[in-house]
Protein backbone atom coordinates (compact mmCIF):
# COMPACT_ATOMS: atom_id res chain seq x y z
CA UNK A 1 0.00 0.00 0.00
CA UNK A 2 2.88 2.23 1.12
CA UNK A 3 4.76 1.73 -2.63
CA UNK A 4 1.37 2.70 -4.10
CA UNK A 5 1.24 6.22 -2.23
CA UNK A 6 4.87 6.31 -3.17
CA UNK A 7 4.10 6.00 -6.59
CA UNK A 8 1.10 7.86 -7.19
CA UNK A 9 3.23 11.06 -5.40
CA UNK A 10 5.81 10.19 -8.03
CA UNK A 11 3.35 10.46 -11.02
CA UNK A 12 2.09 14.17 -9.55
CA UNK A 13 5.48 15.24 -9.11
CA UNK A 14 5.56 14.53 -12.96
CA UNK A 15 2.88 16.28 -13.89
CA UNK A 16 3.95 19.04 -11.91
CA UNK A 17 7.04 19.47 -14.00
CA UNK A 18 5.50 18.71 -17.00
CA UNK A 19 3.42 22.28 -16.09
CA UNK A 20 6.41 24.08 -14.66
CA UNK A 21 8.43 22.99 -17.99
CA UNK A 22 5.09 24.34 -20.03
CA UNK A 23 4.57 27.90 -18.65
CA UNK A 24 8.25 27.79 -18.70
CA UNK A 25 8.62 27.76 -22.54
CA UNK A 26 5.31 29.80 -22.40
CA UNK A 27 7.75 32.44 -20.61
CA UNK A 28 10.17 32.52 -23.19
CA UNK A 29 8.35 32.58 -25.78
CA UNK A 30 6.42 35.76 -24.26
CA UNK A 31 9.81 36.72 -23.25
CA UNK A 32 11.12 36.14 -26.75
CA UNK A 33 8.31 37.69 -28.74
CA UNK A 34 8.70 41.26 -26.57
CA UNK A 35 12.57 40.91 -27.46
CA UNK A 36 11.89 40.89 -30.95
CA UNK A 37 9.21 43.63 -30.65
CA UNK A 38 11.54 45.64 -29.34
CA UNK A 39 14.30 44.57 -31.86
CA UNK A 40 11.76 45.33 -34.75
CA UNK A 41 10.66 48.41 -33.26
CA UNK A 42 12.36 50.89 -35.50
CA UNK A 43 11.62 54.46 -35.92
CA UNK A 44 8.46 55.13 -37.87
CA UNK A 45 9.95 56.11 -41.43
CA UNK A 46 9.55 59.62 -42.23
CA UNK A 47 6.79 59.87 -45.09
CA UNK A 48 8.87 61.28 -48.57
CA UNK A 49 8.56 64.80 -49.70
CA UNK A 50 5.42 65.32 -52.53
CA UNK A 51 6.76 68.27 -53.93
CA UNK A 52 3.34 68.25 -55.75
CA UNK A 53 1.45 68.54 -52.56
CA UNK A 54 3.93 70.44 -50.07
CA UNK A 55 5.22 73.04 -52.68
CA UNK A 56 2.90 76.09 -54.25
CA UNK A 57 3.20 76.85 -57.91
CA UNK A 58 5.32 79.60 -57.79
CA UNK A 59 8.11 77.63 -55.67
CA UNK A 60 7.46 74.46 -58.05
CA UNK A 61 7.82 76.42 -60.99
CA UNK A 62 11.53 77.59 -59.92
CA UNK A 63 12.55 74.34 -58.48
CA UNK A 64 11.22 71.52 -61.50
CA UNK A 65 10.98 74.18 -64.72
CA UNK A 66 7.69 72.93 -65.16
CA UNK A 67 4.01 73.80 -64.09
CA UNK A 68 2.44 70.84 -61.66
CA UNK A 69 -0.24 70.48 -64.27
CA UNK A 70 2.53 69.66 -66.91
CA UNK A 71 4.79 67.79 -64.79
CA UNK A 72 1.69 65.15 -64.04
CA UNK A 73 1.66 64.94 -68.00
CA UNK A 74 5.15 64.24 -68.36
CA UNK A 75 4.64 61.62 -65.46
CA UNK A 76 1.99 60.16 -67.09
CA UNK A 77 3.45 59.88 -70.08
CA UNK A 78 7.03 57.93 -68.67
CA UNK A 79 5.56 56.57 -65.55
CA UNK A 80 4.27 53.10 -67.25
CA UNK A 81 7.59 52.56 -68.69
CA UNK A 82 9.75 53.29 -66.36
CA UNK A 83 7.24 50.41 -63.96
CA UNK A 84 8.23 48.15 -66.61
CA UNK A 85 12.04 49.16 -66.30
CA UNK A 86 11.97 48.43 -62.29
CA UNK A 87 15.03 46.85 -61.56
CA UNK A 88 16.06 45.17 -58.23
CA UNK A 89 18.79 47.65 -56.96
CA UNK A 90 16.01 50.52 -57.79
CA UNK A 91 13.47 48.33 -55.60
CA UNK A 92 15.54 47.90 -52.30
CA UNK A 93 15.48 52.08 -52.53
CA UNK A 94 11.58 51.96 -52.62
CA UNK A 95 11.72 55.14 -54.41
CA UNK A 96 8.23 55.71 -56.34
CA UNK A 97 8.10 56.00 -59.72
CA UNK A 98 6.30 59.79 -59.57
CA UNK A 99 9.20 60.63 -57.15
CA UNK A 100 11.65 59.46 -59.34
CA UNK A 101 10.85 61.27 -62.43
CA UNK A 102 10.32 64.45 -60.28
CA UNK A 103 13.91 64.18 -59.46
CA UNK A 104 15.33 63.89 -62.40
CA UNK A 105 13.69 66.62 -63.79
CA UNK A 106 14.81 68.72 -61.30
CA UNK A 107 18.49 67.33 -60.99
CA UNK A 108 18.27 68.50 -65.36
CA UNK A 109 16.94 71.74 -64.27
CA UNK A 110 20.57 72.56 -62.55
CA UNK A 111 18.69 74.57 -60.18
CA UNK A 112 20.79 73.66 -57.02
CA UNK A 113 23.71 71.46 -55.91
CA UNK A 114 23.37 67.82 -56.90
CA UNK A 115 23.54 66.43 -53.53
CA UNK A 116 21.00 69.35 -52.42
CA UNK A 117 18.51 67.99 -54.89
CA UNK A 118 19.03 64.05 -53.70
CA UNK A 119 18.90 65.20 -50.14
CA UNK A 120 15.39 66.73 -50.80
CA UNK A 121 14.15 63.33 -52.48
CA UNK A 122 15.36 61.15 -49.83
CA UNK A 123 18.02 59.37 -51.64
CA UNK A 124 21.57 59.10 -52.10
CA UNK A 125 23.45 60.98 -54.86
CA UNK A 126 24.19 57.72 -56.22
CA UNK A 127 20.64 56.80 -56.17
CA UNK A 128 20.11 59.61 -57.52
CA UNK A 129 22.40 59.07 -60.65
CA UNK A 130 21.05 55.92 -61.19
CA UNK A 131 17.36 57.08 -61.52
CA UNK A 132 18.46 60.40 -63.95
CA UNK A 133 19.93 57.82 -66.16
CA UNK A 134 17.01 55.73 -66.14
CA UNK A 135 14.65 58.08 -66.67
CA UNK A 136 16.68 60.01 -69.21
CA UNK A 137 16.77 56.43 -71.29
CA UNK A 138 13.24 56.28 -71.25
CA UNK A 139 12.80 59.74 -72.58
CA UNK A 140 15.56 59.83 -75.19
CA UNK A 141 13.31 56.59 -76.28
CA UNK A 142 10.44 58.65 -77.75
CA UNK A 143 12.26 60.75 -79.52
CA UNK A 144 11.05 59.98 -83.04
CA UNK A 145 7.59 61.01 -82.01
CA UNK A 146 8.74 64.24 -80.05
CA UNK A 147 11.56 65.59 -82.14
CA UNK A 148 11.08 65.00 -86.06
CA UNK A 149 10.91 67.07 -88.96
CA UNK A 150 8.07 67.34 -90.88
CA UNK A 151 7.09 64.80 -92.95
CA UNK A 152 3.57 65.51 -94.53
CA UNK A 153 3.18 68.38 -97.28
CA UNK A 154 0.80 69.93 -94.64
CA UNK A 155 3.04 70.01 -92.25
CA UNK A 156 5.91 71.41 -94.66
CA UNK A 157 3.67 73.97 -96.05
CA UNK A 158 2.57 75.46 -92.39
CA UNK A 159 6.87 75.42 -91.01
CA UNK A 160 7.28 77.37 -94.20
CA UNK A 161 4.96 80.10 -93.47
CA UNK A 162 5.53 80.26 -89.92
CA UNK A 163 9.24 81.30 -90.82
CA UNK A 164 8.11 83.57 -93.98
CA UNK A 165 5.95 85.26 -91.64
CA UNK A 166 8.50 86.48 -89.46
CA UNK A 167 10.22 88.36 -92.40
CA UNK A 168 8.67 87.26 -95.55
CA UNK A 169 11.77 85.05 -96.13
CA UNK A 170 10.20 81.83 -98.45
CA UNK A 171 10.92 78.23 -98.89
CA UNK A 172 12.79 78.15 -95.31
CA UNK A 173 11.91 75.02 -93.70
CA UNK A 174 14.37 74.89 -90.30
CA UNK A 175 17.67 76.86 -88.83
CA UNK A 176 20.83 75.05 -88.16
CA UNK A 177 22.49 76.16 -84.86
CA UNK A 178 25.52 74.28 -83.29
CA UNK A 179 26.81 74.35 -80.02
CA UNK A 180 28.46 72.38 -77.24
CA UNK A 181 28.25 70.89 -73.75
CA UNK A 182 31.06 69.67 -71.39
CA UNK A 183 31.10 65.48 -70.44
CA UNK A 184 33.50 64.84 -67.20
CA UNK A 185 33.83 61.14 -68.10
CA UNK A 186 33.55 58.62 -65.04
CA UNK A 187 36.67 57.15 -63.40
CA UNK A 188 35.00 54.44 -61.09
CA UNK A 189 31.90 55.93 -59.65
CA UNK A 190 32.36 59.34 -59.45
CA UNK A 191 29.02 59.91 -57.58
CA UNK A 192 30.24 58.10 -54.93
CA UNK A 193 33.20 60.59 -53.82
CA UNK A 194 35.93 59.11 -55.82
CA UNK A 195 38.61 60.92 -57.72
CA UNK A 196 37.96 61.84 -61.25
CA UNK A 197 41.09 60.69 -63.80
CA UNK A 198 42.99 63.83 -64.69
CA UNK A 199 42.05 65.57 -68.31
CA UNK A 200 38.96 63.31 -68.68
CA UNK A 201 36.28 66.31 -69.83
CA UNK A 202 35.01 65.75 -73.04
CA UNK A 203 33.48 68.25 -75.26
CA UNK A 204 30.24 66.68 -76.75
CA UNK A 205 29.27 68.60 -79.89
CA UNK A 206 25.35 69.23 -81.00
CA UNK A 207 23.68 70.31 -84.28
CA UNK A 208 20.52 70.98 -83.67
CA UNK A 209 17.68 72.29 -86.41
CA UNK A 210 14.94 74.73 -85.03
CA UNK A 211 11.80 75.73 -86.19
CA UNK A 212 10.02 78.67 -85.93
CA UNK A 213 8.13 78.07 -82.68
CA UNK A 214 11.46 77.79 -80.79
CA UNK A 215 11.35 73.49 -81.24
CA UNK A 216 13.84 71.52 -81.77
CA UNK A 217 12.79 69.25 -84.60
CA UNK A 218 16.59 67.67 -85.16
CA UNK A 219 19.38 67.06 -83.09
CA UNK A 220 22.61 65.41 -83.84
CA UNK A 221 25.60 64.57 -81.16
CA UNK A 222 28.84 63.93 -81.83
CA UNK A 223 32.72 63.84 -79.71
CA UNK A 224 35.18 66.10 -81.17
CA UNK A 225 37.41 63.14 -82.71
CA UNK A 226 34.75 62.75 -85.29
CA UNK A 227 34.93 65.98 -86.45
CA UNK A 228 37.49 68.20 -88.25
CA UNK A 229 39.64 71.59 -88.53
CA UNK A 230 36.32 73.17 -89.45
CA UNK A 231 34.07 71.90 -86.39
CA UNK A 232 30.66 73.42 -87.61
CA UNK A 233 31.31 72.51 -91.04
CA UNK A 234 32.54 69.08 -90.74
CA UNK A 235 29.37 68.56 -88.23
CA UNK A 236 27.13 69.61 -90.94
CA UNK A 237 28.70 67.75 -93.94
CA UNK A 238 28.49 64.66 -91.73
CA UNK A 239 25.04 64.69 -90.38
CA UNK A 240 22.02 63.04 -91.49
CA UNK A 241 20.02 66.35 -92.15
CA UNK A 242 22.24 67.14 -94.84
CA UNK A 243 21.83 63.85 -96.61
CA UNK A 244 18.04 63.69 -96.26
CA UNK A 245 18.02 67.36 -98.31
CA UNK A 246 20.76 65.59 -100.57
CA UNK A 247 18.71 62.68 -101.45
CA UNK A 248 15.55 65.51 -102.00
CA UNK A 249 13.46 64.72 -99.16
CA UNK A 250 12.16 68.29 -98.84
CA UNK A 251 12.11 69.55 -102.34
CA UNK A 252 12.16 73.23 -102.96
CA UNK A 253 13.02 73.70 -99.39
CA UNK A 254 16.02 75.36 -97.77
CA UNK A 255 17.55 75.48 -94.34
CA UNK A 256 19.31 78.49 -92.99
CA UNK A 257 22.72 78.34 -91.43
CA UNK A 258 25.23 81.26 -89.92
CA UNK A 259 28.58 81.99 -90.91
CA UNK A 260 30.22 79.47 -89.97
CA UNK A 261 28.62 77.22 -92.60
CA UNK A 262 29.21 77.03 -96.39
CA UNK A 263 26.53 78.40 -98.63
CA UNK A 264 24.82 74.77 -100.33
CA UNK A 265 22.14 74.81 -102.73
CA UNK A 266 19.46 73.58 -99.55
CA UNK A 267 21.79 75.86 -97.12
CA UNK A 268 21.38 79.47 -97.08
CA UNK A 269 23.64 81.52 -95.21
CA UNK A 270 24.37 85.62 -94.73
CA UNK A 271 26.12 87.15 -97.73
CA UNK A 272 29.31 88.36 -96.27
CA UNK A 273 29.92 91.87 -97.90
CA UNK A 274 26.71 92.74 -99.38
CA UNK A 275 27.10 94.85 -102.17
CA UNK A 276 23.82 96.60 -103.56
CA UNK A 277 20.13 96.96 -101.76
CA UNK A 278 19.10 93.17 -102.49
CA UNK A 279 21.80 91.47 -100.72
CA UNK A 280 20.92 93.98 -97.75
CA UNK A 281 17.50 92.80 -97.58
CA UNK A 282 18.07 89.39 -97.78
CA UNK A 283 20.32 89.86 -94.55
CA UNK A 284 17.83 91.53 -92.93
CA UNK A 285 15.40 89.03 -93.52
CA UNK A 286 17.86 86.07 -93.15
CA UNK A 287 19.34 87.34 -89.16
CA UNK A 288 15.53 87.92 -88.66
CA UNK A 289 14.39 84.34 -89.88
CA UNK A 290 17.59 82.79 -87.93
CA UNK A 291 16.76 84.16 -84.77
CA UNK A 292 14.24 81.16 -83.57
CA UNK A 293 17.11 78.92 -83.71
CA UNK A 294 19.47 81.07 -81.35
CA UNK A 295 16.12 82.12 -79.08
CA UNK A 296 15.43 77.97 -79.20
CA UNK A 297 18.96 77.35 -77.52
CA UNK A 298 18.60 80.08 -75.09
CA UNK A 299 15.10 78.44 -73.94
CA UNK A 300 16.60 75.18 -73.88
CA UNK A 301 19.62 75.60 -72.09
CA UNK A 302 17.57 77.93 -69.48
CA UNK A 303 15.30 75.40 -68.91
CA UNK A 304 18.22 72.62 -68.16
CA UNK A 305 21.27 74.46 -66.28
CA UNK A 306 23.13 70.79 -66.49
CA UNK A 307 23.61 71.80 -70.05
CA UNK A 308 25.74 74.77 -69.41
CA UNK A 309 27.51 73.38 -66.70
CA UNK A 310 28.72 69.99 -67.63
CA UNK A 311 27.07 65.97 -67.79
CA UNK A 312 28.67 63.08 -66.03
CA UNK A 313 29.26 60.03 -67.42
CA UNK A 314 29.92 58.01 -70.07
CA UNK A 315 28.82 59.38 -73.82
CA UNK A 316 26.05 56.93 -74.42
CA UNK A 317 24.72 58.54 -71.15
CA UNK A 318 24.77 62.00 -72.05
CA UNK A 319 23.14 61.04 -75.42
CA UNK A 320 20.52 59.76 -73.42
CA UNK A 321 20.46 63.02 -71.53
CA UNK A 322 20.75 65.78 -74.27
CA UNK A 323 18.42 63.56 -76.34
CA UNK A 324 15.87 63.77 -72.92
CA UNK A 325 15.99 67.00 -72.38
CA UNK A 326 15.51 68.13 -76.34
CA UNK A 327 11.97 66.00 -75.76
CA UNK A 328 11.63 67.68 -72.86
CA UNK A 329 11.69 71.11 -74.38
CA UNK A 330 9.80 70.68 -76.90
CA UNK A 331 6.99 69.23 -74.67
CA UNK A 332 7.40 72.51 -72.84
CA UNK A 333 7.08 74.60 -75.83
CA UNK A 334 3.77 72.62 -77.26
CA UNK A 335 2.25 73.23 -73.93
CA UNK A 336 3.65 76.92 -73.50
CA UNK A 337 4.89 76.31 -70.07
CA UNK A 338 5.57 79.62 -68.76
CA UNK A 339 8.36 78.65 -66.12
CA UNK A 340 11.20 79.97 -67.33
CA UNK A 341 9.67 82.80 -68.69
CA UNK A 342 8.94 84.59 -65.52
CA UNK A 343 12.50 83.50 -63.67
CA UNK A 344 14.10 86.73 -64.59
CA UNK A 345 17.47 86.04 -62.26
CA UNK A 346 18.53 83.10 -64.75
CA UNK A 347 21.37 84.38 -67.32
CA UNK A 348 20.29 84.33 -70.78
CA UNK A 349 22.38 82.06 -72.85
CA UNK A 350 24.38 82.68 -75.83
CA UNK A 351 25.22 80.01 -78.25
CA UNK A 352 28.78 79.36 -79.57
CA UNK A 353 28.99 80.37 -82.93
CA UNK A 354 32.20 78.33 -84.48
CA UNK A 355 34.54 80.45 -86.06
CA UNK A 356 35.06 80.48 -90.31
CA UNK A 357 38.74 79.05 -90.81
CA UNK A 358 40.94 81.09 -92.72
CA UNK A 359 41.37 80.69 -95.93
CA UNK A 360 38.42 78.42 -96.46
CA UNK A 361 35.96 79.68 -99.64
CA UNK A 362 33.05 79.69 -100.03
CA UNK A 363 30.78 76.65 -101.96
CA UNK A 364 30.19 77.54 -105.63
CA UNK A 365 26.83 76.79 -104.34
CA UNK A 366 26.14 80.43 -103.33
CA UNK A 367 25.01 80.99 -106.88
CA UNK A 368 21.69 79.37 -106.18
CA UNK A 369 21.58 81.93 -102.92
CA UNK A 370 22.11 84.61 -105.93
CA UNK A 371 19.40 83.71 -108.04
CA UNK A 372 17.16 83.23 -104.50
CA UNK A 373 18.35 87.08 -103.83
CA UNK A 374 17.08 87.91 -107.34
CA UNK A 375 14.00 86.15 -107.35
CA UNK A 376 12.81 87.55 -103.91
CA UNK A 377 14.74 90.76 -102.78
CA UNK A 378 15.02 92.18 -105.70
CA UNK A 379 14.89 96.22 -105.26
CA UNK A 380 13.59 96.53 -108.83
Amino acid sequence: MDDIKIFQRFLKDVRHLKDFEYFKHLDHKIINKNKRKQICKVKPRRPRFNPMEEMNEIEFRKKYRYTKENMRRIIEIVRDDLEVDYYEPMKRNQVPIDLQILSAIRFFGGTEHPQLTAMVHGVSLHTMAKITRRVAAVLSSKASRYIRMPATLSEKERMMRSFQYLSNMPQVIGAVVQTNVRLQLESRSSYSGTELAANNEELVHLQVVADAEHKIKDLDIRLPEELGHNTAQEFFSLSRIKERFEQNEFRGRILLGNESLSCSHFLFTPVRNPKNKSEDLYNQAHSATFVPAVKCLNYWIRRFGILSSELLGTFGSAKHTITALALLHNMAMEWNDPSIDSDFSLPIYKPNIFCYPNGTTISEDQRNRNEFIKTHFSSN
